[in-house]
Protein backbone atom coordinates (compact mmCIF):
# COMPACT_ATOMS: atom_id res chain seq x y z
CA UNK A 1 0.00 0.00 0.00
CA UNK A 2 1.33 3.05 -1.05
CA UNK A 3 0.07 6.98 -0.40
CA UNK A 4 -0.37 9.65 -3.01
CA UNK A 5 -0.11 13.46 -1.84
CA UNK A 6 -2.26 15.06 -4.56
CA UNK A 7 -2.56 18.30 -2.46
CA UNK A 8 -6.04 18.46 -1.73
CA UNK A 9 -6.33 14.41 -1.10
CA UNK A 10 -4.04 11.84 -0.22
CA UNK A 11 -5.10 8.74 -2.00
CA UNK A 12 -4.16 5.17 -0.91
CA UNK A 13 -3.09 3.26 -3.64
CA UNK A 14 -2.59 -0.26 -4.58
CA UNK A 15 -0.61 -0.59 -7.82
CA UNK A 16 -2.50 1.17 -10.09
CA UNK A 17 -6.03 0.95 -8.02
CA UNK A 18 -7.28 4.39 -6.59
CA UNK A 19 -8.36 2.17 -2.79
CA UNK A 20 -9.28 5.20 -0.57
CA UNK A 21 -8.23 9.08 0.34
CA UNK A 22 -7.97 11.18 2.83
CA UNK A 23 -9.32 14.42 2.91
CA UNK A 24 -7.74 17.49 5.31
CA UNK A 25 -9.93 20.26 7.16
CA UNK A 26 -10.91 22.88 4.80
CA UNK A 27 -12.45 25.71 5.65
CA UNK A 28 -13.59 25.87 9.18
CA UNK A 29 -14.06 22.39 9.55
CA UNK A 30 -11.53 20.73 12.27
CA UNK A 31 -11.57 16.94 10.98
CA UNK A 32 -10.22 14.89 8.21
CA UNK A 33 -12.58 13.26 6.24
CA UNK A 34 -12.16 9.84 4.52
CA UNK A 35 -13.81 7.77 1.67
CA UNK A 36 -13.07 4.15 0.54
CA UNK A 37 -13.84 2.76 -2.77
CA UNK A 38 -12.56 -0.54 -2.42
CA UNK A 39 -14.60 -2.28 0.90
CA UNK A 40 -15.32 -5.80 2.30
CA UNK A 41 -19.26 -4.76 1.42
CA UNK A 42 -18.54 -3.27 -2.22
CA UNK A 43 -20.30 -0.54 -0.86
CA UNK A 44 -18.35 3.02 -0.40
CA UNK A 45 -18.04 3.75 2.83
CA UNK A 46 -16.91 7.48 4.34
CA UNK A 47 -16.25 9.10 7.93
CA UNK A 48 -14.52 11.54 9.34
CA UNK A 49 -11.62 11.82 12.33
CA UNK A 50 -10.08 14.21 14.07
CA UNK A 51 -6.53 13.57 13.01
CA UNK A 52 -5.22 12.53 9.86
CA UNK A 53 -3.57 9.26 11.27
CA UNK A 54 -7.01 8.58 12.51
CA UNK A 55 -8.28 8.65 8.95
CA UNK A 56 -5.66 7.20 7.36
CA UNK A 57 -5.72 3.81 9.89
CA UNK A 58 -10.07 3.87 8.98
CA UNK A 59 -9.00 3.67 5.01
CA UNK A 60 -6.06 1.09 5.89
CA UNK A 61 -8.54 -1.46 7.88
CA UNK A 62 -11.17 -1.47 5.70
CA UNK A 63 -8.86 -1.95 2.79
CA UNK A 64 -7.03 -4.83 4.81
CA UNK A 65 -10.97 -6.01 5.67
CA UNK A 66 -11.82 -6.11 2.12
CA UNK A 67 -8.39 -8.06 1.30
CA UNK A 68 -8.98 -10.82 3.91
CA UNK A 69 -12.86 -11.13 2.64
CA UNK A 70 -11.28 -11.62 -1.09
CA UNK A 71 -8.76 -14.21 -0.10
CA UNK A 72 -6.30 -12.07 -0.52
CA UNK A 73 -4.43 -11.85 2.47
CA UNK A 74 -4.46 -14.18 5.81
CA UNK A 75 -6.33 -12.62 8.50
CA UNK A 76 -3.56 -11.27 10.79
CA UNK A 77 -1.08 -11.42 7.40
CA UNK A 78 0.80 -8.08 6.39
CA UNK A 79 -0.17 -5.88 3.25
Amino acid sequence: MNWLDERYRIVLMCGDVNVGAVYPPSGRAKVWRWRVWVTKSGHPASGSEKSNAAAVSQVERRFRSFLIAAGLVSDGGAV
